[in-house]
């Protein structure tokens, strides 16, 4: 198995690229794939010769020096060998390579939602990337906005720091400059009652 980041997909992993993204992730959390690159993402692809065994897309949000990590899914044959491990740390090894960030942001599904036979248990989800260093952001209300034709959809966010634990005050900073730079949101985040779990 190996992992490259690549600036674009291989013709012979596009449409795999495309089965697995359309497949990993609820429905209402899925952008149009082919427009998914119009904003010059990053990505990252496990695979072992042609066949595409997971990926990462992740982007740069400079405006607020975070990492966006914008979706990171393995293919459902490869799951529990590590790969999703190995993504998600070449992930953060590749956003500070050359960026002077504060740390990684993504979203999860909510700790309460259900398990799913396919997209996985959002607890055991939340536990993986405990495990790799990041924290739920606590005591927000996030709402991924609408992505058309569905509306908004309850999600938690997560954040990986990279220089230091946040403030209260930092870390409503870093939310409202994630929604501003990653989602296009314009809103003001009460820093109190906020931290990460």
């Amino acid at each position: 198995m190996e992992i490259e980041e690549l600036t674009n997909w291989p013709d012979e992993l596009w449409e795999q690229a495309r089965a697995l993204y359309e497949c990993s992730f609820p429905i209402e959390e899925l952008r149009d794939f082919d427009e998914l690159f119009d904003r010059n993402p990053r990505l990252l692809v496990a695979r072992k010769g042609d066949a595409l065994l997971g990926f990462s897309i992740f982007r740069v949000l400079e405006e607020a020096s975070l990492g966006y990590l914008w979706y990171l899914c393995v293919d459902q044959s490869a799951r529990g060998g590590g790969i999703g491990r190995q993504l998600y740390q070449r992930t953060l090894d590749s956003l500070k390579n050359g960026n002077d960030l504060k740390g990684l942001i993504f979203e999860v599904e909510r700790l309460d939602s259900e398990s799913h036979p396919v997209y996985g248990n959002p607890i055991r989800r939340v536990k993986f990337y405990e495990r790799l260093g990041a924290r739920l952001v606590l005591g927000y209300d996030y709402w991924q906005p609408p992505i058309p034709p569905h509306g908004p959809v309850p999600l938690q966010l997560m954040y990986h720091p990279i220089g230091g634990t946040p403030s209260e005050a930092e870390l409503a900073r870093i939310v409202e400059d994630f929604l501003r730079w990653g989602q296009g949101v314009e809103t003001s985040v009460d820093p109190a009652g906020l931290g990460l779990g």
